[in-house]
């Protein structure tokens, strides 16, 4: 799941703004590229703590797993290699799920406010926050993510983050190929959307 997918299901338990921002942070310390040494705040430790138990819950999802193993089979078709095809189902799957979260303005609301949170040194990072700094004000002045939805800027992403991934990267000759199905993934997120939900409150135990 990705950071925004992970501001909204951490709000289905606990909206305060802390609590989402944690739910957040594993994935903004990898965008970022840089170690968080200490969380000194409990509201967003517990929602650090619910981003991994989220992913786990997420990735044994069976319609997660249903979405992978049709990119899987529609890219490998095509002649597109395994483990792009592996890598594009697994992550074009998180991405469009955001564009899909996206359209729901409470969900933008809790997103942005997580955001705007003031930290007073409830984080200690390496770079002593430069680069989350940064990060956090980008993400601000990008909103919420709405190219989510789009397949040509999620082919870009996936291409960006495949690109240093020799083994997932996605080749020059098979870029149009999974340009041509990204779309038919978009729409399957789309429909399957609310079973995905249902499955993750399911194994979060989240049901209200």
């Amino acid at each position: 799941m990705n950071f925004f997918g992970h501001a909204i299901v951490a709000a289905w338990s606990d909206k305060q703004p802390g609590h989402l921002l944690g739910s957040m942070l594993p994935d903004f310390e990898a965008m970022v590229r840089v170690p968080l040494i200490e969380v000194c705040d409990p509201d967003i430790q517990r929602g650090v703590d619910l981003h991994h138990r989220t992913d786990r819950a997420f990735h044994r999802a069976p319609t997660f797993h249903a979405l992978c193993q049709y990119t899987l089979a529609e890219l490998t078709d095509a002649g597109v290699r395994r483990g792009t095809a592996r890598a594009v189902g697994h992550i074009g799957s998180e991405l469009f799920l955001d564009g899909w979260l996206a359209d729901e303005q409470a969900h933008v609301d809790d997103y942005l406010t997580a955001l705007r949170v003031g930290l007073d040194g409830q984080l200690r990072w390496q770079d002593d926050g430069d680069a989350f700094s940064k990060l956090q004000q980008r993400l601000l002045v990008w909103g919420a993510p709405f190219e989510y939805a789009e397949p040509p800027f999620v082919l870009a992403r996936l291409g960006d983050v495949l690109r240093f991934r020799p083994a997932l990267s996605i080749l020059s000759e098979h870029m149009d190929r999974v340009a041509e199905f990204l779309p038919s993934l978009q729409r399957l997120v789309a429909r399957k959307g609310p079973e995905l939900l249902h499955e993750l409150r399911d194994a979060l135990d989240c049901r209200n």
